[in-house]
């Protein structure tokens, strides 16, 4: 009796470590799916203050007719202007990059890049030289991997630490976000209850992330500080105001 008691004990340690029931997993594959779906077609407008300037920028995520789903950012000043997009899909809840671009226009275009991922690789293609990084999975982009971080606080439950390796022209960054608390934070858009985000050092460079679960953990406000300059991110609009579009 006492050794079916000690392997029944093991059985529930073992599924608890495992991450729960196919019920759960099952449960966590619909919720990423579902976030996305919510937010396809929706126009986010953001304010980036840095240097002085104040650029405009437009988020959008749409899935396409193959099924894969697309985000793409775009932030102008004058007669420039940056444009990032990403391809990327949706496997139990875990997104898969497939191709990323980064375009500058109205300024020099040797920081312009693609990347398409592979099985355990991706190829750079840039005006500063072509090449193939081996990676291991997961991987992701700039973009994509704040979705990721959506998914992750909406379908999962609370963790500490976050990581997201980030694929770079020459090498992957290891993004790692600590879960420091709740707060309230006020923007254009208004004032919100968030779970805050940071990653790095205040003596060196440290990310400040406020993301809000009213509206699926959507980034409402992101600071980021290194030496003496700032970029701050702010949500002009909240889309549920506004019926999501621009």
């Amino acid at each position: 009796m006492a050794a079916a008691k000690k392997r029944t004990l093991w059985l529930l340690l073992a599924l608890l470590g495992a991450g729960g029931s196919p019920q759960a997993l099952a449960s966590h594959d619909s919720c990423a799916a579902d976030l996305l779906a919510r937010h396809a077609g929706e126009t986010l407008s953001y304010r980036v203050d840095w240097k002085g300037f104040s650029l405009d920028s437009v988020r959008q995520i749409a899935q396409l007719e193959d099924g894969r789903w697309e985000a793409q950012n775009r932030s102008s000043l004058l007669f420039m202007a940056i444009e990032e997009r990403s391809h990327f899909a949706l496997d139990g809840g875990q997104i898969r990059s497939l191709e990323y671009r980064y375009d500058r226009q109205g300024l020099s275009n040797k920081h312009d890049l693609r990347l398409v991922f592979g099985s355990g690789y991706y190829d750079v293609f840039s005006p500063r030289g072509d090449g193939r990084m081996e990676v291991a999975a997961p991987v992701y982009d700039l973009l994509n991997h704040q979705l990721q971080m959506r998914i992750d606080l909406a379908c999962d439950a609370p963790r500490p630490h976050y990581r997201y390796p980030i694929a770079r022209r020459t090498r992957v960054s290891d993004y790692r976000y600590r879960r420091v608390g709740e707060e309230s934070v006020t923007t254009p858009a208004g004032t919100f209850t968030a779970v805050v985000l940071e990653r790095g050092e205040a003596d060196d460079k440290l990310d400040r992330v406020w993301l809000a679960p009213a509206l699926d953990y959507l980034i409402v406000r992101l600071v980021h500080q290194e030496d003496d300059e700032r970029a701050e991110l702010q949500l002009l609009r909240d889309p549920r105001l506004s019926g999501g579009s621009g």
